[in-house]
């Protein structure tokens, strides 16, 4: 009886829905906790073992290698690469989820920071052993 309910609950929109989601609720978790990091002056990007709770180990791997050894022999990106901005509003802690769509390499989950909305990245996310993940972020507007 019992593996006839999980069964029939699996295959339910509930769990559709769940599933579904799931990239959109990770993203937004992620920008959260990201902006309260960097509203601290904790930027996670100089401390990547913190992430790993939200950015995939590929990524984290490459922060590490970009902020090894000696900065003036490596080309340093411009922007923090995951708001693909060099600083922020202050209502950025206010972060929606506005779409979010699917193809071969990652699910794509579009993030607009602050009240009116104009600045908006696309998270790429992958599943690492269950959990979504971002692996890397894309500046829309």
């Amino acid at each position: 009886m019992k593996t006839l309910f999980y069964l029939l609950f699996a295959l339910s929109p509930f769990a559709v829905a769940d599933n579904i989601y799931a990239p959109g609720q990770a993203a937004l978790k992620f920008n959260q906790w990201y902006i309260a990091q960097l509203d601290q002056n904790k930027p996670p990007v100089l401390n990547p073992d913190i992430m790993n709770n939200y950015v995939a180990a590929e990524t984290i791997a490459a922060i590490k290698e970009m902020y090894s050894g000696d900065s003036n022999e490596k080309d340093m990106p411009d922007a923090d690469m995951f708001i693909k901005s060099q600083d922020w509003d202050e209502d950025w802690d206010q972060i929606t989820v506005l779409h979010s769509d699917f193809d071969a390499v990652c699910t794509n989950v579009y993030i607009a920071f602050g009240k009116k909305q104009d600045h908006v990245v696309a998270d790429c996310l992958v599943q690492e052993k269950g959990v979504w993940k971002v692996r890397s972020a894309t500046l829309i507007k």
